[in-house]
């Protein structure tokens, strides 16, 4: 049996959830299983660290060097008329590597063909050959608003109807794929993702004594703001209370609202390495996860895995995940989590209880079951062909 999976996260993604979870799938899956990815420009990490991509090109953005990259005025409006009139000159990564891809589907030397995100470029050229989707949220769905991306969720809904057969990452994601896109059930199988940290022994990472974890993205509906808020008195209170989010800079929005609590102060905002992760999660208070929603919640299972408590709102999928492993609040009820927060920074016992709780939940998940898992419906998709 042999799988073809796409360029496309590995194309948009140099550390990322969802690139993740192929690389450990594809790591895992049984011997018999041939996997081919089809890609050459690529910054992904985990292409270079755990499946020895080591011939891939850097990605680069044709439009940074149009001029030299001066900053011109105008010069974007020029640059996408010089694209109509010499779209080879000035191809980008993307193109290039969807390009490759369409050569590979052509030649039709693969049993399964596995995308990596929603683009349907794909389809007219599989002709005869099935594929699986793996679909990992509905968030553009449930919050347009917030990702104004009307043309991915066409996208995604036509290659739902088209699969032969569809992977959700929780069965919360499953019900969301069934309500709004009308899949039925039996196309749909639930696959868990799982941790993919390490525990590094020579780890120096300069941190406060006392913290609370926020991991990675904070917009929209990662509800971090509602966050902030809630916890602001406590910081005042508690003066050697930090709470540390990893990802990318405080945005203007985010500074104006920490500086009118007069809270800033209390907030570090820093890039480890994932290799550096355990640390940061096994030394917090605990991680505080208040999104709306996820589709499965990976940070969770890194926290379980570090002995390190977990606060949630009790939104989509968190109570299917994590269960008696995490404390939960509603995610829209400042008093609420602002109890939460304060019962596990002073609860020795209740801290306790959770980390104990959530190393045992923990267990439960696993790239390796993922895989089979996911070998399975490779499997069944074949003898249903």
């Amino acid at each position: 049996m042999k799988i073809l999976y796409d360029h496309q996260v590995f194309t948009s993604q140099k550390y990322g959830g969802i690139s993740r979870y192929f690389v450990e799938i594809i790591s895992h899956l049984p011997d018999e299983i041939a996997s081919e990815i089809s890609i050459q420009y690529s910054d992904n990490v985990y292409l270079h660290k755990q499946l020895g991509f080591e011939q891939l090109k850097p990605v680069f953005n044709p439009f940074d060097q149009f001029l030299f990259g001066w900053p011109i005025v105008g010069k974007r409006t020029l640059f996408q008329w010089m694209k109509k009139q010499f779209p080879k000159r000035y191809e980008d990564c993307y193109t290039l590597n969807k390009t490759m891809n369409v050569q590979l589907i052509k030649t039709q030397e693969f049993d399964i063909f596995h995308p990596t995100y929603y683009d349907d470029y794909f389809l007219e050229y599989l002709g005869n050959k099935p594929f699986v989707l793996t679909i990992h949220d509905m968030i553009h769905e449930l919050y347009p608003e917030l990702l104004n991306e009307p043309y991915l969720s066409i996208k995604k809904k036509r290659l739902a109807e088209k699969a032969a057969h569809i992977i959700a990452v929780s069965e919360n994601t499953k019900k969301d794929i069934v309500d709004i896109f009308c899949i039925p059930e039996e196309k749909i199988s639930v696959i868990y993702h799982a941790s993919s940290l390490t525990k590094q022994t020579d780890t120096l990472l300069q941190l406060p004594e006392k913290y609370f974890l926020f991991v990675g993205n904070r917009s929209g509906y990662k509800n971090f703001l509602f966050f902030v808020q809630a916890l602001a008195p406590i910081l005042k209170q508690e003066k050697d209370v930090a709470v540390v989010c990893t990802g990318s800079h405080f945005n203007s929005e985010e500074l104006a609202v920490l500086n009118s609590l007069n809270i800033k102060k209390y907030f570090i905002n820093i890039f480890v390495e994932e290799d550096k992760m355990f640390d940061l999660y096994n030394q917090a208070i605990a991680l505080i996860f208040p999104s709306y929603y996820e589709g499965f919640g990976i940070p969770i299972i890194e926290a379980f895995e570090s002995s390190c408590p977990v606060l949630l709102s009790d939104a989509s999928c968190f109570p299917e995940i994590a269960q008696e492993g995490a404390l939960y609040f509603p995610a829209k009820d400042t008093k609420q989590m602002r109890f939460c927060l304060e019962e596990i920074l002073h609860n020795v016992a209740l801290r306790q209880n959770l980390i104990n709780k959530g190393m045992l939940r923990g267990k439960k998940f696993s790239w390796k079951n993922s895989a089979q898992q996911t070998y399975e419906v490779y499997k069944r998709v074949l003898e249903n062909e």
